[in-house]
């Protein structure tokens, strides 16, 4: 049916309906947040470090340099980070490549978790 071309869009368009309520039931029912962004959102174009719109780009084009504060983007990873703050998530320094460094504690706390579980299997 999605061939007729009178009736594919709205086949299609229901069929991501479902999936979109199917989804959204889930996370009320484990208690997750669901959060949906506008379709047209430029978040590929839109520089995640500084928020400048800097037009719209051709799907050819994958990195490109803000105009206005000189960073460099991927085109994919921009995006993802522009999505989690329209989404609500607050940015971060690691969310923008920022190194983390775990202390010894910690390190030492999961490597013991990680050894009681294969050796419990």
């Amino acid at each position: 049916m999605v061939k007729n071309r009178k009736l594919s869009r709205a086949i299609s368009d229901l069929g991501w309906r479902q999936f979109r309520t199917f989804l959204e039931g889930k996370a009320e029912k484990y208690g997750r947040d669901f959060r949906v962004i506008s379709r047209w959102e430029p978040t590929s174009q839109t520089c995640s470090s500084c928020g400048f719109k800097g037009g719209r780009l051709d799907l050819s084009i994958r990195e490109w340099e803000c105009l206005n504060c000189g960073s460099k983007h991927d085109r994919d990873e921009n995006a993802a980070r522009n999505i989690l703050v329209a989404g609500g998530q607050s940015e971060t320094l690691n969310g923008h490549g920022g190194k983390h460094e775990t202390t010894a504690k910690v390190a030492a706390a999961c490597e013991m978790s990680t050894r009681r579980g294969a050796t419990a299997r």
